[in-house]
């Protein structure tokens, strides 16, 4: 997971530095990487192939990542290096939680998530009328509180599948991968919104 979190890091500066501005195609060549490493079966004869397309795809998520960060470093610099800590000690206070914990204590965790990730979907299709900033914020709020409960969960299935004979690495950092892009992404939303919000009320008094 730490290479891929590095690729994903290259992936940013290529779209920041101007070499390749990070759009449709960008998504596309994501999916279409991300969809052949969960093809692809997990053989010895495999493995450089699939590693490959585990960097790939976090290398273009990054890339994609790099749209947000470009906005995050226009409102306030600091925003992106608060959001890389605020992550990392999130993900690493979590991961050890669920690997300390009970073993199979966070399992039942699945159908709360369901129920979150249903009630999110409903209140961001609500706000498409409304245009409230609270219900933004409560549905950010919402994000967070679920991805934290996705890693809890995917720390003990993989915990579970490793028990069970399925030592995938490679698809087991994808999944944990895709949960820190999502803690980040969200959390640099939070900041930009608080920053944003702040200085708009500044402006309002003077």
């Amino acid at each position: 997971m730490t290479l891929t979190c590095a690729a994903a890091a290259s992936g940013s500066i290529i779209h920041l530095s101007g070499v390749w501005s990070a759009g449709l195609l960008s998504w596309l060549l994501q999916l279409a990487t991300c969809v052949a490493l969960c093809l692809v079966p997990p053989r010895n004869g495999n493995r450089a192939l699939r590693l490959g397309l585990l960097l790939a795809t976090g290398a273009l998520t990054g890339h994609l990542l790099g749209l947000t960060v470009e906005y995050a470093l226009v409102v306030d610099p600091g925003i992106v290096a608060t959001g890389l800590l605020g992550t990392t000690v999130s993900f690493a206070c979590l991961s050890l939680s669920a690997l300390l914990a009970r073993r199979g204590s966070f399992l039942l965790l699945g159908a709360v998530l369901s129920n979150m990730m249903a009630l999110l979907l409903m209140t961001v299709l609500a706000n498409l009328l409304l245009h409230s900033w609270f219900v933004y914020r409560i549905s950010l709020y919402l994000a967070m509180a679920a991805m934290f409960g996705f890693v809890l969960l995917d720390t003990q299935l993989i915990v579970e599948d490793f028990r069970q004979g399925n030592d995938d690495y490679v698809v087991h950092s994808l999944k944990l991968f895709f949960c820190a892009v999502d803690i980040f992404r969200l959390l640099v939303a939070m900041l930009i919104g608080k920053r944003s919000h702040s200085r708009s009320r500044t402006e309002h008094r003077d």
